[in-house]
Formats: structure tokens, sequence, C-alpha cells
């Protein structure tokens, strides 16, 4: 962190960004920072008011002239009265221009506008922004005890080099502990304290499920005369037709015939909370906004919640959460590339053909090599004909089966995420 720079980190409830803050603080005094110039704002119940206070408060303390000063805000996002018009006037009028200020908070909707309203005051901040996501299977595996091949993480773009052949053989006598592992993924998610509840009783915790609940229906979308019911109804609307192409029309329908603005309103809230994200049609290699795009969640805690809050629905089954989480995966590796980026969720798109078959992720920056998810077990170049003819080439992420031919290769989804987990942006 550089002296003067203002820095943003996002990412949804639950996922550690206050303990990343903790981290950062502790770093800063065990490296010889005097602790009375590093100031850490919890603004959870602040208003824009607050944020003047603390300025005034730290010059009296800790003045500006006395060296750096660090400046943590978390959950800044809290803050509903215009929190980043006051951060603008303050690093334009204050003595917080030449601080380093650290942002963090739950809304991508903000984060945005922060990036926009307050380019010009960065700083000598680098790569400023950044998104906190639960953990990938990668850091999983390795705090829940799964000793497997600590092969280096393998670009999306690259997994058909040589060195992705090597590290992908590496595993080949680890498959039936890699498919558990990732099933168990599947289940528990990456939230780490998710990830805690199943190391301590091989469960995840009611508390956490409820915690969860409340981040979602209780931050994201209750508002207006919007019930707990509905955000029930809408959860399990997503979660019934996670990877498929999302009708409105329908949903709105099992919402008790909602207007389609008003679940616009809501799945845009969804987003930004970091709760699910869209993957729209490539058009162009653009994303092709009217079309129907599809809706995953983040992390399959999400998308198990409506199941959990209500046994009587079907989860989501291993094959749609697959397809999800290599998704995550994907989009995990194209925030390492280009930092904050997640929230603009126009980098991973799904392609259509003339004749309606799909391929899963396509994007001008994997360079026109598609990723397909089919969670087989046996023969599996039929699975990539669709991606093989509109593009060469594929990468089919499966249950169990490693094969490759020409540039068809198919991998155990499992292993395709833990090569492509670096770990940056990710919690744990």
């Amino acid at each position: 962190m550089e002296g003067g720079g203002l820095y943003a980190l996002f990412g949804p409830r639950r996922v550690g960004k206050s303990v990343e803050v903790k981290r950062a603080i502790s770093e800063l005094i065990k490296g010889g920072v005097n602790p009375r110039r590093v100031v850490h704002g919890a603004c959870n119940t602040w208003d824009s008011r607050d944020l003047v206070t603390l300025v005034q408060t730290l010059d009296e303390l800790a003045p500006p002239d006395g060296g750096p000063r660090y400046i943590f805000l978390d959950e800044i996002t809290a803050i509903r009265d215009d929190w980043v018009g006051h951060i603008a006037w303050l690093r334009d009028q204050t003595s917080l221009r030449s601080d380093c200020v650290v942002l963090s908070g739950s809304s991508a909707e903000d984060l945005e506008r922060a990036r926009n309203d307050l380019a010009e005051r960065r700083g000598a901040a680098g790569d400023a922004d950044r998104v906190l996501l639960p953990m990938g299977f990668r850091a999983f595996c390795r705090v829940t005890g799964r000793d497997f091949p600590d092969s280096p993480s393998i670009h999306p773009r690259d997994m058909l080099e040589s060195q992705a052949a090597a590290a992908i053989d590496e595993f080949r006598p680890y498959l039936t502990d890699v498919v558990t592992a990732w099933e168990r993924y599947l289940e528990v998610g990456g939230f780490p304290r998710a990830v805690t509840d199943w190391i301590c009783d091989r469960q995840v915790s009611d508390e956490f499920q409820n915690a969860i609940w409340d981040a979602v229906h209780g931050l994201a979308l209750r508002f207006g005369s919007w019930t707990s019911a509905r955000s029930q109804a809408l959860l399990e609307a997503i979660s019934k037709r996670l990877a498929s192409r999302m009708n409105k029309s329908d949903v709105a329908r099992d919402l008790g015939g909602i207007h389609h603005e008003t679940l616009d309103l809501r799945l845009n809230a969804l987003h930004n909370a970091f709760v699910t994200w869209p993957c729209y049609s490539s058009k162009g290699g653009r994303p092709d906004l009217a079309s129907q795009a599809k809706i995953y969640f983040v992390d399959p805690a999400h998308a198990r919640l409506a199941h959990r809050r209500r046994p009587g629905i079907s989860p989501p089954d291993y094959t749609q959460l697959t397809e999800q989480q290599l998704g995550v995966a994907l989009m995990r590796a194209h925030e390492r590339d280009d930092p904050g980026s997640f929230r603009d969720s126009d980098a991973m798109l799904y392609y259509r053909s003339a004749t309606g078959n799909e391929v899963d992720f396509v994007g001008p920056w994997l360079r026109d090599l598609p990723y397909e998810s089919k969670y087989t077990e046996g023969r599996w170049l039929r699975e990539t004909q669709t991606a093989n003819t509109a593009f060469h080439g594929c990468v089919l992420a499966t249950r169990n089966v490693i094969g490759k031919q020409d540039r068809r290769m198919a991998v155990p989804a499992g292993v395709l995420a833990y090569l492509l987990d670096g770990e940056a942006g990710t919690s744990g």
C-alpha cells in the first residue's frame, strides 16, 4: 500500500473482508508503523458526517505532518447518505488527500460508482480495486487437509499447453480423492465460516445459514414491500434454473405475477451484493444484453440456501453446481488479470449456435478457447462437438475422465478448478 493511495476491497457479506483488513493492519504494525497512525473504522452504523469527524479527530491525535497515516474504513457501503461524495470531498479538501485509505464493502454498485467518481483521487495506488471471493477449490483443499500435488496455477488460455498436460498427469493417482473433495466443496462452499463448521462438525451450522440468509434477504433484497417469502421464492426460482437461460416471464409468474421491472430490481440487488452473477450470450465477443442470461450463484452456499431453508425444495445437483463453480473459477482467473472486474460480469459469456446448441463459457480474453462442463464419467468427445465446430477446440470439465484429442481436452472438474485457482482475491 502506497502513502496517499486510495484502495477498495469488496465482496459478499461473510467472506472475510474484515479479517483481511485486520491482517493488513497487523502487518503494518509489525513492519514498524506507529499504531497511533493506523485507524480502523467499522462503518456499519455510521453516517457520512462521521467520516468528517474521523478526519478532524485524527488530525488532532496524529497530525498529518508526522508521517504516513493508514485509514481503514470497513463496510463503508453500509453508509447510505452519499459516502462516495463525502470521500471525494475529504480527498480534495482535507488532510485525507495524503493518507493511505482502504475502503471495504459489500455493494458492487457502490464499487462501480467509487471507481468512477474517485478515479482522479486514487493517488499512487496501482491495481487499487480488489474483489474478495469465497475460497476457491485449491484453498479449500489446503485448509481441509487434502494433500494434492503442489502444481503451479495455469492460466485458462494455457490449459492445452504442455505445462498444463504435465500438471494434469500428476493428478492421475489422486482422482478418487479429488472427486470426493470436489463434491464436498460443492456441498460446503468456500465461505470461511462454512468451511470451519465442516472441519469441526462435518456439517454447516444453522448459525452460518441464518447469517447468509440475513445477508441475502435482510441486506440485499428487503426494501419496499418485499417479503421473506418472496426472497425464498426468488432463490428457489434461480436455483431451479441454474445453468439454464432464465425466462424472466416464468420467474415473475413464480413470484406471484410481479412486474418485470420489480424482478430486474431484485436480480440486480443480488448481483450488486455478490450473491449471483449473470452470464450473457456472446454477440461478437461482447455480452448480448437483449438475450436471456444465465444466472449463477457466487458460491454453493448461496445456491443451496433455498433448499436448506426449505428441505422439500430440491437442491442443485453436482452437474449444475460444477458448471457454476467452473464459471466462478474462470471469473476468478480474470479477476487476477484485471482486478475489480468480477463486478462487471462481462468477461464470461456463453455461446449459442444458430441451431440452439450452447457452449458454457467463452470470451475474447480466453483467445477462443471455450470451456464446457459435462459431469460425465464415460465417453466425452461427443460433448465437445458444438465447441469444436465453432472454436476448433475445447476444455471439457468431467467428473473423473482425463483425455486429449487434437485441441480437445477432458479434465476432471476438481483438477481443473485446482489448477485454475491461483488464490488471489480469495478468502481463507
